[in-house]
């Protein structure tokens, strides 16, 4: 509610969202349980897409990428797939580089895609282009769809990991104090990093 406020979203417009995901996804094989083994007692690493994510990957030594199951947020997808890293699980929106998120589902990853009221035509432009999607809203889930914490698609990945069980929980590439971002996106990103700290607590 807080954010909604903050905001000005709407929360007819979300609910119209969570409907049409719900109407785009049925008779779809959920990927929720595929989601749940890939993540549970597994060390995840949450990519989100700040600047400093590529050289926080090239940092990585091989041991430390061969035992994380990686999910990326968003344009973080890019990234990875330059450094020869399959995401198992991409979070989005669909307001990034939705060539790469293609990419990766095509090459395996989970995409778990969020409706909110600022994103119809995305959703469906996109979403029936899509296998092995898990559905997310930010109000009160329809059947089949999941409300699992979070606003940005990067601190969405954090509760999402968190909820399937993960053992321990990485950030690479956040930057929540980035001055080059508009004064909207820095408003987002106190967001993100106040919700990120509340899953880790």
């Amino acid at each position: 509610m807080a954010i909604l406020e903050d905001f000005g979203f709407s929360r007819r417009r979300d609910e119209e969202a969570a409907e049409l995901l719900r109407e785009l996804l049925q008779g779809r094989e959920n990927s929720l349980l595929a989601a749940e083994a890939l993540l549970s007692g597994r060390r995840a690493v949450v990519c989100g897409n700040a600047p400093s994510l590529s050289r926080e990957l090239e940092d990585m030594r091989d041991g430390e990428v061969d035992d994380a199951v990686f999910l990326a947020a968003d344009g973080a997808t890019v990234s990875l797939l330059e450094h020869g890293i399959l995401p198992a699980i991409v979070v989005t929106d669909l307001d990034g580089p939705f060539p790469a998120i293609l990419e990766a589902n095509k090459l395996g990853s989970i995409v778990v895609v969020h409706a909110h009221g600022d994103n119809l035509e995305a959703l469906k432009r996109y979403v029936p282009l899509l296998d092995r999607v898990i559905g997310t809203v930010q109000c009160q889930p329809p059947e089949g769809l999941y409300n699992f914490g979070g606003f940005t698609d990067g601190d969405r990945a954090v509760f999402l990991a968190r909820e399937m069980g993960a053992a321990s929980i990485e950030l690479v590439g956040f930057d929540f104090d980035d001055q080059t971002v508009t004064p909207r996106k820095k408003k987002k990103l106190a967001w993100a990093r106040k919700l990120i700290c509340l899953a880790l607590s």
